[in-house]
């Protein structure tokens, strides 16, 4: 018999739908083909199947192998073919009964080497037909009997799927142009479909669905595939390299570029384990992933940009996935390696988080323990600095008997401070960092004061100078330089009003000198693992200490570098901060309920700020780096979307409802209730709030809770 199409179908564990699938080809109005099924180490009934077909219809032919996938399976089968036409259909599918005879006259017609056509979804366990126009981009087609890349160049590539059961393809094509599958565990079939649509000269196409792709299925090899995860990373590599071998990829670079990052898309959002996803996102950034340039052309030569961004933020998704499994990791743990000795008592402890500042550590250093205030602990903690800034602090210590040295793996400025008041002695605590200087009578001065006046606090404030930049503007220099007056004695929330009442209140931990007795009492923390700390840290100081005080002096010397924590650029990681700063005094909210509504004013108006600095920091992220937020736990990450990520000002919105309702946000969002009634029920409520200024906020929810 001459054997005008060779039917080739890889068979693993399809025993329900194998019966379908042969019977639909068996019947074709076509008769002179072949059917070779490769059983892939089938461990059900399929094998059995093959041969009681085998044993009833000649056509049949079958082949058996150890489990090595897909791929393999239709290569063996290419090697016998008979066939003029080969074409590579799925085990659990059924087809059309003209397919074999249309798809082998419309090749013969045109002399194609490539023939394609139309599919649709047939879903099993709703048994619905579903139309799917990706399978045969047909608006595209229309008016093009053959057909190659020169005709279509951005195209070329999309106008089907990678799949290669919508397609046939000439077996001389197949041979000539050593086409073979991949031997990987899925996506094995896209170089193969994707480099013979990029090097066809001639290629045709049917207006007609001849296979039904059946879906809804509970262990096809879609549902496998996040056992392996980066394969498709392995396949568009090898299309890049074909590709460039053959001299064509320039000819096509547009087109590839939009499929390899709808195909990573495509992969990251059908992977439902989260240890697979992350083991894709990694691989984006690896060498065989970055090779391809994917990510490097301008905005404009992205046919779908929407791909373009999606793929790009998912590298700042993991770096906030990896900063938040680090915090996960952060431990009240520490090595004490030399403990400071007093005879007489220790007035302050001088807490100093230590971070590669070799550079500036002995400047910092010198202008501590040149103090003239000498009854001082000196707490100097190592978070795992890289540089040799713990050098530098044993060469002091042994001069210096009040020098605590701590070591510690690197856990950030916060988990370093809280350490520090841990290992604290001294009846105040000032917090200093090691690039800065402090001026050499700050701590007797502010001692004194806080100690005749018995006060919680005692703030003052800072300059700023830099060795490293040319020129700093006069509003960075002065920043920390108040100019209002204030009370030199008060209570704590009088303070805190009045210098917002000036736009003067500085978060700065640096600023302020505390007593260890009201840090202990309150349960003052720093937020560990998070920028801007010092804000609702310093918020909750100022605001339950009972008397507090302020000196108009710049004690403390800021130091402006490139590259630290206040030069960076900003990211995601400053819009995170101030979130969690945010979120940290709204828990406080009990609290604040002490105080007359015009000491609260403030308070809000503050807290109100820090949300608006999340805010605004956000909207002039790039793009992708704006998903970093995906990286949250799920609950955090609403949160964060409706707060911060959503236009609009829906925030005070939230808070009403939290508050009016007594309910958590985890409750809530468990019920499924949070979203659809903040939504259905407070429409009303938003069109007035959206119409309020930021300063009245707080009374108009004040008055509906």
């Amino acid at each position: 018999m001459c054997v005008k199409v060779s039917v080739i179908i890889p068979v693993y564990n399809v025993e329900d739908y194998l019966k379908d699938c042969l019977n639909s080809l068996l019947s074709q109005t076509l008769q002179e083909f072949e059917v070779i099924c490769v059983d892939d180490g089938s461990t059900d009934m399929s094998l059995d199947i093959l041969h009681e077909y085998k044993e009833k219809d000649s056509r049949m032919i079958v082949l058996h192998q150890q489990n090595q996938f897909a791929g393999v399976a239709r290569n063996k089968a290419i090697d016998i073919a008979r066939g003029e036409y080969l074409l590579f259909l799925d085990a659990d599918d059924f087809f059309e009964k003209d397919m074999l005879e249309k798809i082998y006259l419309r090749g013969q017609e045109t002399k194609a080497q490539i023939v394609l056509f139309g599919a649709r979804q047939y879903h099993q366990q709703t048994r619905e037909y579903i139309e799917v126009s990706t399978y045969l981009r047909r608006e595209k087609l229309e008016g093009k009997d053959v057909f190659n890349r020169h005709d279509f160049p951005d195209d070329i590539l999309c106008l089907t799927s990678p799949a290669p059961w919508t397609k046939a393809f000439s077996k001389d094509f197949v041979i000539n142009e050593h086409l073979r599958f991949q031997s990987i565990p899925n996506t094995n079939d896209a170089f193969f479909t994707i480099t013979a649509m990029a090097i066809a000269e001639r290629i045709t196409w049917i207006d007609a669905d001849f296979v039904n792709y059946r879906v809804g299925l509970k262990n096809n090899t879609q549902s496998r595939k996040e056992k392996h995860p980066c394969c498709f990373i392995d396949a568009y590599k090898a299309i890049y390299d074909e590709l460039k071998t053959r001299g064509i990829y320039t000819e096509v670079e547009r087109c590839f570029v939009r499929v390899a990052l709808s195909s990573t898309v495509y992969c990251l959002k059908t992977t439902h384990h989260e240890e697979a996803k992350k083991q894709i996102i990694q691989a984006l950034g690896e060498e065989k992933y970055t090779s391809m340039h994917l990510l490097e052309y301008p905005e404009s030569f992205y046919i779908n940009i929407n791909d373009y961004y999606f793929v790009k933020g998912q590298k700042f998704i993991l770096k906030q996935s990896q900063l938040l499994e680090k915090n996960k990791k952060i431990k009240d743990c520490y090595q004490i390696i030399k403990k400071a000795s007093f005879t007489d008592s220790c007035a302050v402890s001088v807490i100093i988080p230590i971070y590669n500042v070799e550079k500036y550590l002995k400047d910092c250093l010198e202008s501590i323990v040149s103090q003239t205030l000498k009854n001082i602990q000196i707490i100097c903690i190592i978070d795992g600095s890289l540089d040799h800034s713990i050098d530098i602090v044993k060469t002091f210590a042994k001069q210096d008997q009040r020098i605590t040295i701590i070591n510690q793996e690197n856990m950030g400025l916060s988990a370093t401070r809280n350490h520090g008041v841990k290992e604290a002695i001294g009846e105040y605590v000032y917090f200093m960092d090691g690039d800065d200087i402090l001026d050499s009578h700050a701590l007797k001065e502010t001692y004194e004061f806080a100690s005749s006046n018995h006060l919680d606090s005692v703030f003052f404030d800072a300059s700023c100078f830099s060795d490293d930049i040319d020129s700093l503007d006069e509003n960075l220099v002065n920043q920390y330089h108040r100019i209002g007056v204030y009370p030199n004695v008060c209570t704590g929330i009088e303070l805190f009003q009045r210098m917002c009442e000036h736009d003067e209140f500085k978060a700065s931990a640096c600023l302020q000198l505390m007593k260890r007795e009201h840090i202990l009492k309150h349960q003052l923390r720093f937020h560990e693992g998070v920028l801007h700390e010092d804000n609702a840290f310093t918020i909750m100081n100022m605001i339950l200490s009972k008397k507090v005080g302020y000196i108009h002096k710049d004690y403390f010397k800021r130091r402006y570098r490139h590259n630290s924590i206040m030069t960076k650029k900003e990211s995601f990681q400053n819009v995170y901060g101030y979130y969690i700063a945010y979120a940290d005094l709204i828990k406080q909210i009990s609290v604040f309920e002490n105080y007359s509504n015009e000491e609260q004013k403030p308070i809000f108006d503050m807290i109100l700020r820090l949300l608006t600095n999340a805010r605004d920091i956000y909207a002039r992220l790039d793009k992708a780096e704006k998903m970093s937020y995906l990286a949250l736990d799920l609950h955090e990450m609403y949160h964060f979307k409706i707060l911060v990520a959503t236009p609009g000002n829906i925030k005070s919105e939230l808070i009403l409802k939290q508050q009016r309702l007594q309910i958590t946000f985890d409750e809530k969002y468990e019920r499924g209730l949070m979203i659809k009634e903040l939504r259905q029920e407070n429409k009303e409520l938003r069109r007035k709030l959206n119409r309020l200024k930021p300063s009245t906020w707080i009374r108009y929810i004040k008055r509906h809770i």
